[in-house]
């Protein structure tokens, strides 16, 4: 089966203005580089979203009460903040997102937040799964296969990851689903 991407990207600068329609492989390489080079101190032509906690929920707020207010999907830093003051079992308790491949999420995104690591490898995983006091996925590769595919990790070479856009968005949205409950 062939599946077919159109990805089509525009580079605008002063006295330059390029397009481009780029091969599928293209991909994490440009979701790399934007990542290892995004410029997050220039305003972004996004409306900001607020994200809100309650001081009710047991969760430090990620409100505009300390600044913390996510410019459209381009600033992950407060979810960072949120994962280096919980530990991977807590995060995984709280979330009680059950799915090998959500637990690769959020714990792949904690050892990221935590450590500032990335790319990071299967066997990073394996000992992130102990501190979380949680079994490795008996098939790291399909489960794996199964949060790129779902767009929340992107593998940069075979063996190594990390987390994308997609998957700190879905990590935020469990965050405020938390934050709500407490409400």
């Amino acid at each position: 089966m062939l599946s077919i991407m159109s990805l089509k990207i525009h580079i605008q600068a002063s006295g330059l203005s390029i397009s481009a329609n780029l091969k599928d492989e293209a991909l994490p390489a440009v979701i790399k580089l934007i990542q290892e080079n995004r410029d997050d101190s220039s305003p972004q032509s996004a409306t900001p979203i607020p994200i809100t906690g309650s001081s009710n929920s047991g969760l430090p707020p990620l409100g505009s009460a300390q600044g913390a207010e996510l410019s459209g999907q381009n600033s992950d830093q407060p979810v960072r903040d949120f994962l280096k003051q919980n530990g991977a079992a807590e995060l995984l308790n709280r979330l009680k997102w059950d799915g090998n491949s959500e637990k690769i999420l959020l714990l792949g995104a904690w050892h990221e937040a935590r450590d500032g690591k990335t790319p990071w490898r299967s066997s990073d995983m394996d000992e992130i799964f102990k501190q979380a006091k949680e079994a490795p996925p008996g098939n790291f590769g399909r489960d794996i296969g199964r949060a790129v595919k779902s767009g929340w990790v992107q593998a940069l070479t075979p063996r190594t990851y990390s987390i994308t856009r997609t998957g700190w968005n879905k990590i935020k949205l469990g965050i405020e689903g938390l934050t709500q409950e407490g409400q």
